[in-house]
């Protein structure tokens, strides 16, 4: 079992251009936790937030419903059974982060509302999957070429207008779903990338701009979460062609567990180790081999 369970990820949030021209902090926040499974494979548990742009406290209040969901989701993933995947839980999930957010408005004296913020949030194992979603951004999940919105990002009735946690009404605006089979790649992406990430027209993801970025994450020679490429994404979000389509801060969360390709010293070991098992086994067994899926040939980040 692999202490990681395969997942390669990587995630940043930048600020936007004008947040730093006048000082002001990113408002944005994302985290990703492996979370330890008995008997199986780590899960894999992501988050963005992205603090409304009128909260005073709106990177505090990203922060908290993050780190508040990677800590609850964890936690009830430990417990958790066949029959818990069910949206009462992202009620219980989204109604501890709103209980955080209160209670640290109280010690500011502070009213909750300038702690708003969105939250994207997903639970993921081995063979199923959980999302939640408040307010714009976006979840989009995929196998290695096609990708999809799970939910399309929420909009009011005015320009720029969505929903957040703190709203008294958020149980009710709180999008949930499950899948019950394995999902090969995730990203999390708050409103800055949307304009970049999502086709309005057809509401469908914008596949030529995952592709390269999963393609180079596949490539990482080891599982977890690599550092170069940490920084290789960070750079890409503050990149200036970025820069000069979306004036916003910018979260995003990639991960992937799609098999990268064999180098030839490996493709030659498993032919080898192939070979041995046909011996072992005689001629009325069948022995099995593996699928290597070839990486796009796009460059990114």
């Amino acid at each position: 079992m692999k202490p990681t369970g395969g997942w390669r990820y990587v995630y940043a949030s930048v600020s936007r251009a004008a947040h730093r021209a006048s000082g002001t902090e990113c408002q944005d926040a994302g985290a990703v936790q492996l979370a330890p499974m008995a008997d199986a494979d780590p899960a894999l548990v992501l988050v963005a937030a992205d603090g409304a742009g009128s909260a005073t406290k709106a990177r505090i209040g990203a922060e908290l419903a993050c780190r508040t969901f990677l800590a609850e989701g964890a936690a009830w993933l430990s417990t958790a059974t066949a029959e818990d995947w069910v949206r009462a839980t992202a009620e219980r999930l989204l109604h501890r982060i709103q209980t955080v957010l209160i209670q640290q408005a109280a010690e500011e004296n502070q009213p909750v509302r300038e702690f708003a913020c969105t939250l994207l949030g997903a639970i993921v194992t081995a063979d199923r999957a959980l999302f939640l979603h408040i307010g714009d951004g976006a979840i989009v999940i995929g196998n290695g070429d096609d990708y999809r919105p799970v939910f399309w990002p929420q909009t009011g009735e005015y320009a720029n207008e969505t929903w957040f946690v703190t709203d008294p009404n958020a149980a009710a605006r709180l999008e949930f779903a499950t899948l019950a089979e394995p999902v090969a790649e995730i990203a999390l992406l708050t409103d800055g990338l949307q304009p970049l990430a999502l086709h309005y027209q057809n509401r469908q993801a914008h596949a030529p701009f995952f592709r390269p970025l999963f393609q180079r994450l596949r490539a990482a020679p080891e599982s977890g979460c690599p550092a170069d490429l940490m920084s290789a994404l960070e750079r890409f979000l503050d990149a200036p062609h970025l820069n000069q389509r979306t004036d916003d801060d910018k979260t995003l969360i990639l991960a992937s567990r799609v098999i990268p390709p064999l180098t030839m010293a490996e493709t030659a070991a498993e032919i080898a180790e192939a070979d041995q098992s046909d011996a072992l086994a005689g001629p009325d067994s069948d022995s099995s081999g593996r699928v290597v899926q070839e990486g796009c040939r796009d460059e990114a980040v």
